[in-house]
């Protein structure tokens, strides 16, 4: 047996206990507050002869009236299940702004009922491509490119990066200026340079930013095309359409539905319709949307394709079609008086898609009717890479054709266009 270390320490779990003994019953002292109020003779009253019980039950009862009253019971959000009230057991197939197709391109020509004539924009827009040019143009593009990439002042979060075949690890965490912010400074800034240029020519637009557009549609099923314009250019004109009618057959999708990959929810308003294109700029002439890498993501988590965001562009450019047809034919409108013609411009800031829609007709793919017509472009860079290099800014492999591209979308239905 060791013998341990001897620790002078008390066991005051007794003394504990006996100090709540002592404490539980506490004695009133006596001050002598009383005799001395006498001698000087001050009367001493009774508290208990003005606060009575009935008092103190008044006071509860007006006081549980004001709660009641007042604060009243809170009111619980209903459950998203099938005891909400907009709830509906037949789905409503729903493409948003975060959604691409799965086929891209070719289911995109599916679901809009669209054919694409031949590769390129109109022929028209050729004429126009080298009709106008600003002066010192690709000048002012490279700095706007510049003062949108590197020189703007917002710095904050990017979001976290991944590397697939390295997912455990943890890179730095990145500041700069958001996707949302670096796309809408250099479209913002192209559109101002082709106003402030342009001039009088182009009183008839008006420019509008985050406009939502929610379209129903009946395709064997209920869908809905809840899509938002980042930037909207609006016009009192409507676009001159470029064919009449097109013959041609669209993509075989088979064994795969053209409704594939759009997400089904089952609470949502049947029919609903929005659409705030009104009033004397009731023409979409041009919609700039933005891709942005943290929204738009894959249905099945895999890369976004080439050909998925080229579908992108057609969606949009249906949805925003339709919104304009109904809200100037009415909202059952199936075969137009004339066809709606409008122009996109798709970016993530580096990369430009331009491409042109015409519908004609409301009809599905699994109807007879008049076929819609789709022109695009590739994508086309503007620049390879923006960086700083040992602190000066550096502007790579510079393409001016993009913004040339740009600039005939802007002329397109403008005065100028028409002396031509």
């Amino acid at each position: 047996m060791k013998i341990t270390q001897v620790l002078y320490k008390q066991n005051i779990g007794r003394l504990i206990k006996w100090q709540w003994r002592v404490q539980r019953k506490k004695t009133l002292i006596e001050t002598n507050a009383e005799k001395v109020l006498a001698s000087r003779g001050v009367s001493i009253i009774d508290a208990k002869q003005f606060l009575h019980e009935p008092l103190f039950e008044a006071q509860k009862q007006d006081v549980q009236e004001i709660f009641n009253n007042i604060v009243g019971p809170i009111k619980l959000e209903p459950k998203l299940n099938n005891t909400h009230p907009l709830w509906s057991d037949d789905p409503c197939l729903v493409y948003g702004d975060h959604n691409v197709l799965v086929h891209g391109l070719e289911q995109a020509k599916v679901f809009t009922n669209a054919i694409e004539p031949e590769p390129g924009l109109p022929k028209y827009f050729k004429e126009l491509y080298e009709a106008y040019r600003l002066p010192n143009q690709d000048e002012h593009i490279q700095r706007i490119i510049i003062a949108s990439i590197l020189y703007d002042a917002v710095q904050e979060k990017l979001p976290i990066r991944k590397d697939p075949k390295r997912p455990a690890w943890k890179f730095p965490r990145d500041y700069g200026i958001p996707d949302k912010r670096r796309n809408n400074l250099i479209i913002s800034r192209m559109l101002q340079l082709c106003e402030s240029s342009v001039g009088n020519m182009s009183s008839n637009k008006l420019i509008a930013k985050d406009v939502f557009f929610k379209v129903p549609l009946q395709r064997n099923a209920n869908v809905s095309l809840n899509l938002r314009a980042d930037l909207l250019l609006l016009s009192e004109n409507s676009l001159a359409p470029f064919m009449d009618d097109i013959q041609g057959d669209l993509p075989d999708l088979t064994p795969l539905d053209y409704k594939i990959s759009l997400d089904e929810i089952n609470i949502y308003h049947k029919d609903e319709f929005v659409s705030p294109i009104s009033g004397k700029f009731n023409n979409v002439h041009t919609a700039f949307i933005h891709y942005n890498e943290t929204e738009v993501k894959n249905l099945y988590e895999t890369p976004v394709l080439q050909t998925q965001i080229m579908g992108r562009s057609l969606m949009k450019c249906y949805a925003f079609a339709v919104a304009n047809a109904k809200s100037k034919y009415g909202e059952n409108v199936k075969e137009l008086p004339e066809p709606i013609t409008l122009q996109c411009v798709h970016t993530n800031s580096q990369w430009f898609h331009f491409s042109v829609f015409q519908l004609n007709s409301l009809a599905g793919p699994e109807e007879d009717g008049m076929k819609n017509i789709y022109w695009q472009t590739p994508l086309l860079n503007a620049y390879k890479n923006c960086v700083f290099d040992e602190g000066v800014p550096v502007l790579e492999d510079y393409n001016p054709e993009v913004f040339k591209h740009f600039l005939s979308f802007y002329m397109n239905g403008t005065e100028y266009e028409i002396k031509l």
